[in-house]
């Protein structure tokens, strides 16, 4: 069972940056980040809000339901603005998105940590860290939904359990064509 919802975390992110978050996709980042610290110190899932393939990385999956969401309850303003020549969003929070829904500890200690990663950086060594290190962006497609926790697994280990996985994989397809020639023995002697 998720430990919060993924409106809390968002609001929990945006409030460790004094209530204004500016890039979305530094927005999503975190929102990544904060699942993983949470996974790595504690037992259990964040949120079940699910992450998604994105270009830049790791994205929150359907943002635009959970982002109107805030916004028609009163939390949250989202404000176009420039990065140079491009557009980009600013994450407000109003007095009402301040002050509630609050996050239990273990989840607020994760979202402090993924702020603290993301927020100093840029969108570009954000991006960079995800493209290097993720191993389930790496192996999604543009906007599959990622099993994220594949992550944590040390490399070492990850391909140890992929090769033991390839090989019971060939002796499970080995056992079924000697049951699928058994059985056609068997029908075979049935019919003479």
């Amino acid at each position: 069972m998720a430990r919060a919802d993924a409106q809390r975390v968002v609001l929990g992110l945006i409030r460790e940056t004094n209530g204004i978050w500016d890039s979305k996709t530094k927005l999503f980042q975190a929102f990544y980040f904060a699942h993983l610290y949470y996974a790595r110190d504690f037992p259990g899932i964040l949120t079940d809000w699910p992450i998604a393939h994105m270009t830049q990385g790791p994205g929150i999956y359907n943002s635009s339901a959970l982002f109107s969401s805030l916004t028609n309850k009163g939390y949250l303003k989202i404000e176009r603005i420039e990065e140079g020549p491009f557009p980009e969003f600013r994450f407000v929070l109003t007095q009402q998105g301040l002050s509630g829904p609050l996050l239990p500890a273990d989840a607020l200690d994760a979202v402090s940590k993924a702020a603290a990663f993301v927020s100093p950086r840029t969108v570009a060594e954000v991006s960079q860290i995800t493209h290097e290190h993720s191993r389930a962006w790496n192996e999604g497609k543009s906007g599959s939904i990622l099993d994220i926790y594949v992550d944590l697994i040390p490399g070492d280990e990850f391909e140890t359990k992929q090769k033991r996985l390839a090989e019971l994989d060939e002796q499970l397809a080995l056992a079924l064509v000697d049951q699928q020639i058994q059985t056609e023995n068997n029908v075979a002697s049935v019919a003479r």
